[in-house]
């Protein structure tokens, strides 16, 4: 198998923890009345699946506050013990639990997920990303080059004769297209469910009902309701005569996108963008960039895994100007998926860091400012891919110069590389996202 192949799989596999959960730890402990206590969290807490240990095994001695959903108050009864265990479901689906104890100052606290929680996490997310990638590369990319006629010199053949030339091929990579789309459906229907069980192992309970009524449970509903609605379009339109079309009618991605769209909306509404006061703006920024990483990063494996289908059989000048066309209009669409991502990227970096000094003082600020150096790097490569390798594939279509016709192949070890950066760029967010903001 070809390493562009490995780190394909390595991208979809790595991208799934990067919808982790924050953690909601413990920020302060205060007196309430009938010589109660209050502890408050770092950010909203569940009222559902509260677990208090006050040493009577009381569950009903605690409860949220009403009037501050981070804070629970806890009743102490008089000449009890007042060492004080908890397990809460944060807002944005963290499990985590701790003890104080009250002859000591030392909070002992622990907010580590399952594995099957973050297998489930990693898969259905990643099914989300090559579905988004997918819809791009068939609507903003194929579709638009086979349109044009492809990239080729003055007095080549005419546009219509070299659409009838490569549409057999084409389509070959279409029916890949439709094969990866389908594994991806049944890759999320398989991470779904596993999320759930994962969720409820955590909680250690098996109360399903009261787990539906949690942000986290409502907004796997919604996710599970949007990939269904997107695989019952798939369906209708697979069955259509325009099914394997080079230009599908528009209208069948907007109905495959609206409801994947509501999906990545659904993971930043129960993620930590919600928990902050410009709750609103945070969950719109979240699911941008949740869709610029999976037009970009998904577009890219859904073009490594179906263009060299598409191009086999071609003679080389047709399946040079199919290549030239394809990578210059992925390339234009990755530029505004990147200028996506610096911009909500930095947004929400703002809203994570206190201060600058928070970057090197703390651990989540030194794994943000690696994070930032290998975005930088691979911001690097691809500027060199668009400014350097692409004008060079563009001329050896347009048979400007004999010495650019390697260029296919130094673009395809430069996006090589390139996905090995956004392995690594994907793990670093991945261990970021399991780290309390400062």
């Amino acid at each position: 198998m070809r390493v562009r192949t490995w780190l394909s799989i390595a991208i979809v596999l790595l991208a799934g923890p990067s919808v982790a959960s924050a953690h909601s730890t413990l920020q302060a402990v205060g007196t309430a009345k009938s010589m109660g206590l209050r502890l408050s969290f770092s950010a909203p807490v569940e009222g559902a699946f509260l677990r208090l240990d006050n040493g009577r095994g009381d569950r009903r001695a605690a409860s949220v506050d009403p009037a501050d959903d981070q804070t629970i108050v806890i009743t102490t009864p008089a000449g009890g013990p007042l060492d004080i265990g908890w397990r809460v479901l944060s807002r944005d689906g963290h499990v985590s639990e701790g003890r104080l104890y009250a002859t000591s100052p030392v909070v002992r606290e622990s907010a580590t997920r399952n594995v099957l929680s973050v297998a489930a996490d990693a898969v259905a997310f990643a099914a989300l990303l090559g579905l988004i990638g997918l819809i791009g590369v068939r609507f903003g990319v194929i579709g638009p080059a086979w349109t044009a006629g492809g990239t080729s010199p003055p007095g080549a053949s005419a546009s219509e004769r070299w659409r009838q030339t490569v549409d057999p091929s084409l389509r070959r990579g279409i029916a890949l297209w439709w094969r990866t789309w389908w594994a991806c459906a049944s890759v999320a229907a398989i991470g779904l469910p596993l999320a759930v069980t994962g969720m409820l192992t955590e909680l250690d309970s098996w109360d399903v009902g009261a787990l539906a009524g949690t942000h986290w449970g409502i907004a796997w509903l919604v996710q599970t309701v949007g990939l269904a609605v997107a695989a019952a379009v798939a369906w209708r339109w697979g069955r259509s005569p325009c099914r394997s079309r080079p230009d599908p009618p528009r209208g069948w991605g907007y109905a495959l996108a609206v409801p994947l769209a509501v999906a990545a909306a659904a993971i930043a509404w129960s993620g930590h963008a919600s928990s902050g006061t410009d709750a609103a703006i945070g969950i719109g920024i979240d699911t941008l960039h949740l869709w610029a990483t999976g037009v970009w990063l998904g577009g890219l494996v859904a073009l490594l895994a179906i263009v060299p289908r598409a191009r086999r059989g071609l003679a080389d000048a047709d399946a040079t100007r199919l290549g030239a066309a394809v990578v210059v209009r992925f390339s234009a669409l990755a530029i505004v998926c990147v200028g996506t991502l610096v911009v909500t990227g930095v947004y929400r970096a703002i809203g994570e860091l206190t201060a600058v000094d928070d970057l090197v003082d703390t651990g989540y600020g030194q794994v943000l400012l690696a994070k930032l150096i290998v975005f930088a790097m691979l911001l690097t490569g691809g500027a060199y891919n668009r400014l350097v390798l692409h004008p060079r594939l563009e001329r050896a279509a347009l048979g400007l110069r004999d010495t650019d016709r390697g260029a296919g192949q130094a673009l395809r070890t430069s996006v090589t590389a390139e996905l090995a950066l956004a392995a690594i760029l994907l793990v670093v967010v991945a261990v970021l996202v399991n780290l309390p903001p400062p």
